[in-house]
């Protein structure tokens, strides 16, 4: 799963959590000419445009303060949205029984990339029930070591 390459969360998490957010994630895309930070954030109700600009202006302090990324890049705030992606192991525990797309960094049963239902979570581990092109589950359950998950995103169903 995505890794904090700066320990931004350290230093950001505080902030946004005082201002009534939660930090669900931290991606950043460096670029030759102009990276991308982006920080997600998500509270009960969903998060506006207005949201997204006031933690923007609190955080883009501290970042020129602590100034942990030394090439140019661009800030991002951002919803995580109703797809979103997971950044760590406890966030899969408020989605039992939802439909993920996982990637996974090597190859289990012969499946690297696949969706699953999440039927049980633990800080190791992560136990799916595989479903087939139409989204309905398969007798197929996996135990995915969470140390093998390259990405994993929420996938909506409508």
């Amino acid at each position: 799963m995505k890794k904090d390459p700066y320990g931004l969360s350290e230093i950001l998490r505080p902030s946004i959590e005082s201002m009534g957010f939660e930090l669900w994630g931290i991606e950043f895309h460096p670029n030759t000419k102009n990276a991308i930070l982006r920080i997600y954030i998500d509270k009960e109700g969903g998060i506006s445009i207005d949201d997204c600009e006031l933690v923007s202006r609190q955080i883009t302090g501290l970042l020129d303060v602590h100034d942990p990324i030394n090439m140019p890049y661009t800030l991002e705030v951002s919803s995580p949205g109703l797809d979103r992606i997971f950044f760590d192991v406890e966030q899969f525990k408020a989605y039992p029984d939802h439909l993920v797309a996982f990637q996974l960094k090597s190859v289990i049963n012969n499946r690297r990339k696949f969706n699953a239902v999440v039927e049980g979570v633990n800080e190791e581990e992560i136990v799916v029930t595989i479903v087939d092109d139409k989204n309905e589950a398969t007798d197929e359950v996996l135990t995915i070591p969470v140390s093998n998950i390259d990405r994993a995103r929420l996938v909506v169903v409508f």
